[in-house]
């Protein structure tokens, strides 16, 4: 069984420096599952953070390079439209529909854990599922 990497482990692995390096790089190279989404956040968070000082074309280069390590998978148009109905039934709204979206992810590979540095924006989305904290 695989486990789904959320955005804010595949940016830990794109960061050499970073305490998390090592261990968020080790679940990339057990080929986990991550979401098309999750790659865009990603390269949003890289590309856009000026603190990290990478260059656009270097974070894609990143993020390209992630994808040839994971599954990356998407929902269908209808499964999208379904998970936004339900979400204010759920209690799901604003950004945490990203997270859901995540989640629906993760329950459609049978992922076993979710894996991220956000516990808390997983808890409601997926309470069923163990949600790892990457510390």
């Amino acid at each position: 069984m695989s486990d789904f990497l959320d955005a804010s482990v595949l940016v830990e692995a794109c960061l050499s420096q970073s305490p998390s390096f090592a261990q968020a790089d080790a679940l990339i190279q057990k080929e986990n599952i991550t979401s098309a989404h999750a790659l865009a956040e990603t390269y949003a968070t890289l590309s856009g953070d000026k603190r990290l000082r990478i260059r656009p074309k270097e974070a894609a280069q990143m993020v390209a390079d992630l994808a040839e390590h994971l599954t990356v998978e998407t929902l269908s148009p209808e499964e999208t439209v379904s998970l936004i109905r339900r979400a204010p039934d759920r209690g799901t709204a604003g950004g945490s529909i990203y997270d859901a979206l995540h989640a629906a992810v993760a329950k459609k590979r049978n992922c076993t854990a979710i894996h991220t540095l956000n516990v808390s924006h997983f808890r409601h989305v997926a309470a069923e599922m163990k949600i790892q904290n990457l510390d």
